[in-house]
């Protein structure tokens, strides 16, 4: 075993320089392994490559234990094999993505280059710069969520020992809620649907003053109107998801039995649902269907399924919102603002929300409203899924609270109030 500091040159000059760093060479088996130490402490350097040595000794008699194999790795390929463990789950592309996404950021904060350096301190300075870029809680949350799986898979595979950062914690998110979703009034969604129906009409119709529109492509626009209308009618009637509405097939479609198929690589939660059909959508999605659709057919294909800017429109047609367009700016990039003077904000999900809180309204067992949103904790459906605002909150009170103390009626005794600042 020696150790020695190599020699190194720079390119354009004839001058040869010593490195600062102490490194190893030895043999063993025949293999001859060259090592920096990096330190340049030589009494510290012996002990590190004696330590190396007997490691190569252990790893030969099969002694050495997983993690400190892995701890040698760089953090690259620790990060590809979990990506390869994402992508053999089966996970969405924008989940995969978004979990790399966030461990390659504190791997380039924290100069992590060994799955060892995964640290609390390392951890906890990278949150705490999320947290100074202004990002919410959820979206820091979020970002602590990826990491916990990726160390809980590296202590499940033998690459870590022990969790380094478990005593991290979630932070409130109530404190610091940033979109916050309501429901729609029936009135709202009657005039959502009727400006989702007539808007691409009347569009076309201001943009061709002179040349107006052909009776061909009248139809087609009020049948792309009557389409957008039934999408957001069947999204709030059953509360299907979006990317759910998106992918429903015909063959998912009972319209005998009034029952909605959700297949499991539809679903969110990734396993087979059923969602029932109230009476009068059963009939519209039947007028509407296609003579001569295959089982595989989309109900409604892409070029005529709403986008998420095509809803904001038809909101601010409705009067739910209200929309501008900066100076110099072409016409398509305007801004929409969805939101009410409570900061409340509108969106497609919106119409998940507004169908899990009718049911509350109605007087729906908050189980039974658990299992129509197919929720797998009902404090979700309950809290994030239900609107309060929708609620007779002050009618509950009126009808099922008792009075309490003696009797209001002026023939009581004392002759007047049963409540009086003096009692």
């Amino acid at each position: 075993m020696r150790l020695f500091k190599p020699e190194y040159s720079v390119p354009g000059k004839c001058t040869r320089y010593i490195c600062s760093k102490w490194y190893v060479r030895f043999n063993f088996q025949g293999r001859t392994f060259r090592r920096s130490l990096h330190t340049t402490d030589k009494r510290l350097a012996r002990r590190l490559a004696s330590a190396l040595r007997r490691r190569e000794v252990r790893r030969s008699a099969g002694l050495l234990d997983p993690a400190e194999e892995h701890a040698e790795r760089a953090i690259a390929e620790h990060l590809n094999d979990f990506e390869s463990m994402l992508r053999s789950r089966g996970v969405s592309e924008a989940h995969r993505s978004g979990r790399m996404r966030v461990l390659g950021e504190i791997v380039r904060h924290g100069n992590v280059r060994r799955i060892r350096d995964l640290d609390e301190p390392r951890a906890t300075s990278w949150l705490c710069s999320a947290k100074e870029k202004g990002l919410a809680a959820r979206t820091i949350n979020c970002r602590l969520k990826a990491l916990r799986q990726f160390v809980r898979w590296a202590i499940a595979n033998r690459r870590l020992l022990w969790d380094p950062i478990v005593s991290l914690r979630l932070l409130n998110e109530q404190v610091d809620r940033r979109h916050v979703r309501r429901a729609l009034a029936p009135d709202e969604f009657a005039r959502l649907l009727a400006a989702a129906e007539r808007r691409p009409l009347a569009e076309k119709v201001k943009e061709r003053v002179i040349k107006g529109v052909t009776p061909e492509e009248r139809a087609k626009l009020l049948a792309l109107g009557r389409i957008r209308a039934l999408v957001y009618s069947v999204a709030a009637v059953t509360g299907l998801r979006r990317g759910e509405l998106s992918r429903m097939r015909w063959g998912d479609l009972n319209l005998e039995k009034r029952i909605v198929f959700v297949p499991a690589s539809s679903a969110k939660s990734r396993r087979d649902q059923s969602v029932p059909l109230r009476s009068d959508l059963a009939v519209s999605l039947t007028e509407y269907r296609p003579t001569g659709v295959a089982a595989g057919d989309l109900v409604f294909p892409h070029p005529v399924f709403p986008t998420l800017r095509t809803f904001k429109r038809d909101a601010v047609e409705a009067g739910l919102g209200t929309s501008m367009r900066e100076d110099g700016k072409p016409r398509g990039c305007e801004t929409y603002d969805l939101t009410d003077d409570s900061g409340r904000s509108l969106d497609f999900h919106c119409l998940r929300v507004t169908f899990v809180s009718n049911l509350v309204a109605a007087g729906v067992h908050p189980r039974v409203a658990q299992a129509l949103a197919r929720h797998a904790k009902i404090e979700t459906t309950m809290g994030a899924y239900t609107d309060l605002t929708s609620l007779d909150l002050r009618g509950a009170i009126e009808r099922h609270v008792p009075a309490i103390g003696p009797s209001m009626d002026a023939g009581s005794a004392g002759g007047g109030s049963w409540w009086s600042p003096n009692s």
